[in-house]
């Protein structure tokens, strides 16, 4: 057996395609002379003798295949893909691993080209959750790539114009077995890194998985945590996208920390004013764009420091299936014809759903915070002088081994001409002097955006002639800020006081305390910064604007690739602007007569 048929052996016995294929590698591969020969150092051969009871020649998936042939074939398929992605070289993270790192390298990613459900045909905002079903071969080979490894696992996404949009559920099957082509997405983001233009996308962690295996198919549960900007691709055409990405926080974030970033630079070049080359470096350690990385690093550590408290991992749970004894779909003689079709039709349907695996109990869009985490965060002080000064040294010794500091650095294919800089470079305008943006600006935003879905809130009861109250997401409500400026009859301060009462849980199949942020992080305000908070909430709003879209209503909504793109500020603009004008036509549509007597 040539090398080249073992290796095609080995990609089918993954369980990738299609089933029986999962029967015939798990027997043909793992003998002896084969595994001996092609990996002489790799593994330690071991000669799996059957049990007497063991039917060897059972076809995969056949009446004939016991339960016991079948739990042996699987242990020996889930060896072969242990065998088959096991990691030559330590395994390397693609996440920054320390404070002061922005860069993740060969970040595995996806784009909306690769149709998985609900990411398929706009931007993930960061602070949302899914449930994942992976089918096609190409993915389950990524994910399976990926989860070869130890937690944690990372993944992006980004949205590429003109995807083909989702298709309807009659052509599900058509959707599963199509090939995925990655050369399509590795074109497309090379043309736009070479346009200049910034390519944004999101930062996602798997918090679970189940490998299915009937079918090969792979269940995650996945949850997108911040936003990354792509600066080149890392893979070549033909295998899964990777691409080398750098964490992209808003200006806000970004402008709290430059003054920080500026003295930390002062700093650095006097202590280090006797070192080699220090002198011919410092323009380069003091230009704006080297200040500019400081204050990116600063506020990319802080965002991995409460990481922990703002999201809680999603764990994938099996819906429970009601017992039912064999013996109660057992058809007798006597029983009616309609009968039989009854019990033969369920015996089916539960044959099916063995066939097809487990179902996971859905989860909520929006991500839950983790009150328990929050006194155990970091000092946000000590994070904050680690990660400049890591910075700033790995800064240094790239300038002195002359890596440019102006401007980006691609070479023809967009990738870094420096071989992996600790640094990647920044923007051609450094993002913290386009203009000027305090914390008070963004919180006066926040709360427009607060009374005008309060205001939408009372015209929607209105409207429907109902006292039964909208329905707002408690992870929408737990953003709430604590303040004593509501106005009149501000209707939101009640409905998150009654969610914070002891005892009470939010969540349908999984229950969970409510996180009122504000509340929690009043034990140690200096651990927590209220801009944080308006940031999920730009984020968090769209789910709720997204399902009150009205015709008519200006400015429609803008699409969540533009959203993602914005700072905090220009988000929240964004969606009071969005619900300003539901509210209009609201107006509208309510006669007079009612909209004077409510406000009475």
């Amino acid at each position: 057996m040539n090398k080249l048929k073992l290796v095609s052996i080995l990609a089918l016995g993954l369980g990738l395609a299609a089933r029986e294929a999962v029967g015939f590698a798990s027997r043909a591969v793992l003998c002896r002379e084969c595994i001996s020969t092609h990996f002489p150092q790799r593994v330690s051969v071991r000669y799996y003798q059957p049990p007497e009871n063991y039917n060897d020649d059972a076809p995969p998936f056949s009446d004939a295949e016991t339960p016991r042939d079948r739990a042996r074939r699987m242990s020996m398929a889930r060896e072969l893909q242990s065998l088959f992605y096991k990691e030559e070289i330590p395994y390397q993270k693609p996440a920054a691993q320390t404070y002061g790192s922005t860069a993740l390298r060969n970040l595995p990613t996806l784009t909306t080209h690769d149709r998985i459900n609900s990411a398929d045909v706009s931007s993930l905002l960061p602070g949302y959750q899914y449930v994942w079903h992976i089918h096609s071969p190409q993915h389950c080979h990524m994910f399976h790539s990926i989860l070869s490894g130890p937690a944690p696992w990372y993944i992006g996404h980004v949205f590429l114009p003109g995807s083909t949009p989702s298709k309807s559920k009659s052509s599900e099957d058509e959707v599963e077995t199509s090939i995925i082509d990655s050369t399509e997405s590795y074109s497309d983001v090379q043309n736009r890194l070479k346009s200049g233009s910034p390519l944004y996308g999101t930062l996602i962690r798997i918090t679970d998985r189940r490998f299915q295996d009937d079918d090969g198919s792979i269940v995650v549960a996945v949850q997108s945590i911040d936003r990354i900007r792509v600066h080149s691709v890392a893979s070549a055409p033909g295998t899964y996208l990777s691409t080398d990405v750098q964490l992209s926080p808003e200006v806000e974030l970004m402008n709290s920390y430059f003054d920080r970033a500026l003295m930390s630079s002062a700093t650095y070049i006097s202590s280090h004013g006797d070192a080699a080359n220090i002198d011919e470096n410092s323009n380069a350690l003091t230009c704006p764009s080297a200040v500019s990385g400081a204050a990116r690093a600063a506020a990319a550590a802080d965002s991995s420091r409460v990481r922990r408290f703002e999201y809680l991992p999603i764990f994938l749970e099996e819906k429970p299936t009601r017992p039912r004894s064999p013996q109660i779909l057992q058809s007798s003689s006597s029983e009616s014809n309609v009968k039989k079709l009854i019990k033969n039709a369920i015996r089916e349907q539960d044959k099916m759903k063995t066939e097809n695996g487990p179902e996971y109990i859905s989860v909520v869009q929006l991500c839950n915070y983790d009150a328990f985490e929050y006194s155990s965060l970091g000092n946000a002080d000590s994070v904050t002088s680690q990660a400049l000064k890591t910075y700033w040294q790995h800064l240094a010794k790239e300038k002195s081994q002359n890596v440019i500091c102006e401007g980006d650095i691609f070479d023809a294919y967009g990738g870094s001409s420096t071989k992996n800089p600790f640094v990647l470079p920044e923007p051609a305008a450094p993002t913290y002097s386009s203009r000027p943006v305090s914390v008070d600006a963004v919180q006066i935003m926040e709360r427009h955006v607060w009374c005008s879905l309060d205001e939408m809130i009372r015209l929607l009861s209105i409207a429907a002639a109902s006292t039964v109250a909208v329905p707002i997401p408690s992870q929408l409500l737990g953003l709430l800020p604590i303040r004593n400026d509501w106005p009149r009859g501000f209707a939101l301060e009640d409905y998150a006081k009654s969610l914070a009462k002891p005892g009470s849980a939010i969540g349908t199949a999984f229950k969970s305390p409510f996180v009122r942020v504000d509340e929690i992080s009043s034990s140690n305000s200096s651990s927590y910064s209220p801009l944080r908070r308006a940031q999920r909430l730009s984020f968090a709003i769209w789910l709720l604007l997204d399902g009150l879209a009205m015709t008519g209503a200006q400015p429609p909504p803008p699409p969540r690739n533009v959203i993602l793109a914005m700072d905090i500020e220009e988000r929240l603009n964004a969606a009071r602007q969005t619900l300003d004008g539901i509210n209009s036509i609201l107006r509208k549509i309510i006669p007079e007569n009612r909209k004077d007597r409510d406000d009475n």
